[in-house]
């Protein structure tokens, strides 16, 4: 199996000094057996651009990640890649970005919507539902601008905000279980017209979420309307958490039908049988 989502210690939300260097994170996926791994390193372009993170140390990620590819040759595969969050807000910049280093993999995500620095570090104590319930179908719009600019492989942690509503104690939205697919058909529909890959994202096994993101019956309904991209990514912060649950979550896909997983490498869409 591929881990197609992993940060090492230049990501901008881990604190300095912590986390884990790429050596280590290959190392790990090594040890476990795994074909290959994917570093993809955080970059939220508007809050880095607004001052909000710290700029990603493009060069230095690059040089470490060209060092564990001759490493590791023959026995891991490397991928350079980048997390590339809310690229709508900002898309020349971001197109210029993925023009400036040779990306094998290119993860888009939705962690904020325009109006909010990120979804887990709002505060929720004094939000009123409306705001919330406000937030949500915002990001399920935004989720939509994205897919259409389109200059990403995989779109990560479908529902990714319930994880923080959870969180902070609200229970009483979103209602993923009876709703899910009521929400995500749009969203879902449109990686598969546009050939985006979706993510099965399985942090939110080791989490008190409980299960992947997105959960299984979106999975489920993203299969029966006829999408059969899928990527495994682990969403590791530490190399301890690199391929975790990837047992489980491959076992849940193949019970719904999918029988490969997608990586990327040089941007070219390629497959391992689950």
């Amino acid at each position: 199996m591929y881990d197609n989502h992993s940060h090492s210690q230049y990501s901008c939300d881990i604190p300095k000094g912590k986390g884990s260097s790429v050596r280590e994170i290959c190392q790990r996926a090594l040890d476990l057996g795994l074909k290959g791994v994917a570093i993809t390193d955080h970059f939220d372009i508007d809050g880095v651009y607004d001052g909000h993170f710290a700029p990603l140390d493009h060069q230095s990620v690059m040089t470490d990640i060209l060092e564990a590819k001759e490493e590791f040759k023959g026995k891991l595969k490397v991928f350079h890649g980048i997390e590339l969050g809310q690229a709508t807000h900002m898309p020349v910049e971001s197109e210029e970005l993925l023009e400036q280093y040779p990306y094998d993999i290119v993860l888009g995500s939705v962690h904020a919507v325009r109006g909010i620095v990120d979804f887990h570090e709002l505060d929720y104590s004094q939000m009123e539902k409306s705001v919330y319930v406000g937030l949500w179908n915002q990001y399920i719009e935004e989720m939509l601008d994205t897919i259409k600019w389109g200059k990403f492989d995989i779109l990560t942690h479908l529902t990714y905000p319930k994880r923080y509503y959870l969180r902070h104690g609200i229970t009483d939205f979103p209602d993923i279980k009876n709703k899910g697919r009521e929400y995500f058909e749009p969203v879902l529909k449109a990686l598969i017209d546009k050939g985006i890959t979706l993510e099965c994202n399985s942090s939110g096994l080791r989490q008190p979420l409980g299960e992947c993101l997105p959960n299984q019956d979106l999975l489920s309904f993203y299969y029966e309307l006829g999408g059969r991209e899928i990527s495994l990514g682990s969403d590791a912060h530490h190399s301890r958490d690199i391929g975790a649950n990837f047992k489980e979550a491959a076992e849940m896909l193949k019970s719904i039908g999918f029988k490969y997983q997608t990586y990327f490498e040089n941007r070219n869409k390629n497959y391992e049988t689950l």
